[in-house]
């Protein structure tokens, strides 16, 4: 009797490579939407960088509406995360008071800060900054740390 064009055991080898390659559509295109987008990202830590310059500009020129400025963009950025500082949450209900001290008679300060002041404590992560590292083959280069 002729065998067959197809033997039983090509059949299944067939079969399990079909089902494997199924199993493989199905799964990347959920490793696929888990993956950040990296031009938000850029765009965020550049908010966060510009928006803590400005709150740094706010204190060392008494300007309080550049601080003002500052925590919004942070709470803009920031989106539901938290906004860290070298490690610890950056207390930004701080930075509102403090541009509030800055100018005291001036109620449109005092009444915007009050309306950021409920967005901002709920926000303590997301401060950037540039560290200087070093590999063991004596490599460095400067890497963008965000916590």
């Amino acid at each position: 009797m002729p065998e067959p064009y197809f033997s039983e055991n090509a059949m299944k080898r067939l079969l399990a490579a079909l089902a494997f390659a199924a199993t493989l559509l199905g799964v990347a295109p959920g490793f696929a939407q888990t993956a950040p987008d990296p031009v938000a990202t850029a765009e965020t830590k550049s908010t966060l960088s510009v928006a803590n310059a400005m709150i740094n500009y706010g204190r060392s020129n008494k300007d309080a509406l550049a601080m003002l400025a500052g925590v919004q963009m942070m709470v803009t950025a920031a989106e539901g995360t938290s906004i860290e500082s070298g490690g610890k949450p950056m207390d930004l209900g701080a930075i509102l008071d403090e541009a509030v001290a800055l100018a005291p008679e001036d109620a449109l300060i005092a009444a915007r800060a009050d309306e950021l002041r409920d967005a901002a404590d709920t926000k303590t992560r997301g401060a950037c900054y540039w560290e200087y590292w070093c590999d063991w083959y004596g490599y460095c280069e400067y890497w963008y740390v965000c916590y």
